[in-house]
C-alpha cells in the first residue's frame, strides 16, 4: 500500500512495547472520519503517542482526521513537486535529524533568507507538517519528538505574513491531534521581539506546552542543551554540531521528499478518496532540485 509508512513495524512494536491486539480495539468499532484503510503502522504511531491508552488513541485519531479535513489549506495539495511547495523548499530549510540518545525524533526548521516576501505562511506550515510526516515515515513511533527552530533570519516583517486562523489550526493539530508525543520546542537564535510573537500565538497554546518552550539566545552557552537534549553528534555544524551544514542536510532531505512522494500523494488520497489529488510533473521536481 502506497499510503503506508516506511519504518519496520516489527522492530517498532518491540522497541516501544506496542501490542498488535491493540490494533483490533482501534479498528472495532470504526471511528467516524478515520479511513477504513488505515494501516497498522499508522495506528502504531498514534498508540505510542497516547501511551497505549485505547480510548485516548481513538480520540486523537478522530481529532487528527478532523483537523486535516477542516484545514485543507494546510493539509491538501501536498505534492512536493508543486510550485508552491517548491517555493517553500527553496526559501526555507526543513529536515528531520537523527534520533537522540533518549530515542526522541527531532524536526528542524529555519528560513534560508530574511526576505519576508519569500515567506508564505500557510504553505510554510503545510511543508512543516509534511516534514513531520516524513520523520514518522522513516523513524516510526518514538518516546517523543522535539521541534527545533532557528530564528536567525526572522525579521519583524515576517509577522505581517502570519494568518491567525492558520495559527489556531497549527496549534490545535500539534497539541491535540499529532501522532507523536511532543517533548520540547527549542528556539535557537531567539529574536529580541519574540515577545510580540508570543503575544500572537499564546492564546492558542496550552499551558503544558508553554512549559516545553525553551528559548536560546545567539551567545548562550549550549553545553547543557547538548547534554540534556540533543548532543553535538545530532546537530548541524551551524549549531555547533558534528553533522553536515544546514544547507547540506536540507538538500539531502529534498531527495527524501522525492522518494516519499508516492506515499505523500497516496496518504492524501486515503483521506480524500473522492477528491482529485493534483500531481506535478517529475520534470518540475528535478529542475527545482537543481536550484541551489
Amino acid at each position: 500500500m502506497e499510503h503506508d509508512l516506511g519504518f519496520d513495524l516489527a522492530e517498532a512494536l518491540e522497541r516501544e512495547g506496542i501490542s498488535r491486539e491493540d490494533f483490533k480495539a482501534l479498528r472495532h468499532p470504526p471511528i467516524e472520519g478515520v479511513p477504513a484503510t488505515i494501516t497498522d503502522k499508522q495506528l502504531a504511531c498514534f498508540l505510542d503517542a497516547c501511551d497505549k491508552n485505547i480510548d485516548e488513541t481513538r480520540k486523537v485519531l478522530k481529532i487528527y482526521y478532523e483537523a486535516r479535513k477542516n484545514g485543507p489549506e494546510l493539509f491538501n495539495n501536498r505534492d512536493p513537486q508543486s510550485a508552491a511547495i517548491q517555493q517553500c523548499l527553496q526559501n526555507q530549510d526543513y529536515f528531520p535529524l537523527p534520533t537522540t540518545p533518549s530515542g526522541y525524533s527531532v524536526v528542524f526548521h529555519r528560513l534560508k533568507n530574511s526576505r519576508s516576501s519569500n515567506y508564505h505562511f500557510d504553505e510554510a506550515i503545510k511543508t512543516y507538517f509534511m516534514t513531520i510526516d516524513s520523520c514518522l515515515y522513516n523513524q516510526g513511533p518514538r518516546p517523543g519528538i522535539i521541534f527545533l527552530f532557528d530564528m536567525k533570519n526572522v525579521g519583524l516583517m515576517h509577522l505581517t505574513r502570519i494568518n491567525i486562523s492558520s495559527v489556531r489550526k497549527f496549534f490545535h493539530y500539534l497539541q491535540d491531534g499529532l501522532p507523536a508525543k511532543l517533548k520540547a520546542i527549542h528556539v535557537m537564535n531567539v529574536v529580541s521581539f519574540f515577545d510580540k510573537i508570543l503575544y500572537i500565538i499564546k492564546p492558542f497554546i496550552h499551558a503544558e506546552i508553554l512549559k516545553m518552550l525553551y528559548l536560546h539566545t545567539p551567545n548562550e552557552n549550549m553545553e547543557s542543551f547538548y547534554e540534556e537534549w540533543i548532543p553535538r553528534s545530532g546537530l548541524p555544524s551551524d549549531l555547533g554540531g558534528d553533522l553536515k551544514s544546514i544547507d547540506e542536510l536540507h538538500q539531502d532531505h529534498l531527495k527524501e521528499f522525492e522518494k516519499q512522494r508516492p506515499y505523500i500523494l497516496a496518504e492524501e488520497r486515503q483521506r480524500n478518496p473522492d477528491a482529485t489529488v493534483i500531481e506535478e510533473s517529475t520534470d518540475r521536481m528535478m529542475k527545482s532540485l537543481s536550484i541551489d
